[in-house]
């Protein structure tokens, strides 16, 4: 599998809403190197200076329905740049399309957040023949944007809240050919598993993301030019490993900036492949709700100056909700200065339910306003569960009379 294809790229998705109607654009560039021949997990001689240059555009669109539904649809397009010793030579043209239906379970689990995905990838972009004579050498063919016949996609992917400003997610995806391409040759199916984390506690608008994934490509056959019978592709399939560091940037107006590096840990291949090495990406995102909310924002609740407000957003199927709900009441009888307010999203996340702040995806949520109305403190997950705590510290603060 081709790292800088969608089906191997790192980073994260364009968070669309999926329980409204609700679109989203992605546009990003990858670059690839493949300057190092490889035998297994050793170096090969490599006499020619084989090398091989991914520079890859990828166009996304998604449109998303309240039923959780997902339509995506991914394009990748660039160029191939082929160097030797003797000869350097550019191949441009646009790669295979996927199409997936994405299905969010948020409705049967509310957290962690899970989906299952299924699709088909397209063979929109050209394809050079494998089996018989290729335009590229063997090493390198693939590298090529199309791949020559129709592919079956699934995926499963969760992703977890821990705390105010930390998620984790993991990913599962595999692909295979549904035939063989017109020359014979045929594909060996791929396999891929991602785990990673995004902190975004450094700044609002900025967050962190660590991400790993293994990807594992199966053995591939073609046509016995002197028999009726196949052989084995002696080039490939293998295994790798890599790690991807990356910024994302929030910008206003819906739209995010992601911008990383792709580092390879481990590969592992069969015969003489070209292998990648370091490299990085960069996507700009957007994304707009299409369904405008009915219900209120919670920041339109009135605060009353020279008091702390507490706003508890709850639900019914909120555990950790019932043991906030149980302290804030045994609490109040001694906070004649505090005025808590309770919300509840037993909805969520519907559009009926109230909206939760910006930026939170999950239950319990705690906001803690001061005296002169200002919000000073946001919890989310298990850390909603100070909120006394934080309000007796709060209280301990002598109180400045607003102007």
């Amino acid at each position: 599998m081709n790292p800088a294809l969608p089906g191997g790229a790192s980073g994260v998705e364009t968070q669309v809403d999926d329980e409204a109607w609700s679109a989203s654009g992605r546009v990003g560039y990858t670059f690839v190197p493949y300057g190092k021949l490889q035998q297994g997990t050793k170096e090969a001689a490599n006499p020619s200076a084989l090398g091989v240059d991914v520079h890859l555009g990828t166009v996304q669109l998604q449109l998303a329905a309240p039923t959780g539904t997902t339509l995506d649809l991914q394009l990748p397009f660039g160029s191939l740049i082929t160097s030797t010793i003797a000869d350097r030579r550019t191949d441009n043209g646009a790669g295979d399309l996927e199409i997936r239906i994405r299905q969010s379970l948020r409705r049967m689990l509310r957290q962690p957040a899970l989906s299952i995905s299924g699709g088909m990838v397209l063979p929109t972009g050209g394809y050079v023949a494998r089996s018989g004579a290729a335009n590229l050498a063997p090493e390198a063919s693939f590298l090529t944007l199309g791949r020559g016949v129709a592919w079956w996609i699934a995926e499963a992917d969760g992703r977890l809240p821990i705390g105010r400003s930390t998620s984790v997610f993991v990913q599962l995806s595999g692909r295979g050919p549904v035939s063989r391409t017109e020359d014979g040759f045929a594909w060996g199916t791929e396999m891929r598993a991602t785990a990673g984390a995004q902190v975004s506690s450094i700044r609002p608008w900025l967050s962190l993301l660590l991400s790993s994934d293994v990807q594992w490509r199966d053995g591939a056959s073609e046509p016995d030019p002197f028999s009726m019978g196949r052989l084995t592709s002696s080039n490939a399939g293998g295994t790798q490993w890599s790690l991807s560091p990356a910024v994302v940037v929030s910008l206003p107006g819906d739209v995010s900036v992601i911008a990383g590096l792709r580092i390879p840990l481990l590969s592992d291949v069969t015969g003489n492949q070209l292998v990648p090495q370091i490299g990085g990406f960069f996507a700009v995102s957007y994304a707009r709700r299409l369904t405008p909310r009915r219900s209120r924002p919670a920041s339109e609740i009135p605060r009353n100056l020279g008091q702390i407000t507490v706003v508890d957003y709850w639900a019914t199927w909120c555990a950790p909700c019932v043991e906030i709900s149980r302290s804030l009441d045994a609490a109040a009888p001694r906070w004649p200065d505090v005025r808590i307010v309770k919300v509840d999203a037993t909805e969520w996340p519907s559009d009926t339910a109230p909206q939760l702040p910006a930026g939170v995806t999950g239950l319990p949520t705690i906001e803690i306003y001061d005296r002169t109305g200002a919000r000073i403190v946001l919890l989310v997950g298990s850390d909603a569960l100070r909120v006394v705590e934080i309000v007796d510290k709060l209280r301990e603060k002598p109180a400045v009379t607003p102007p």
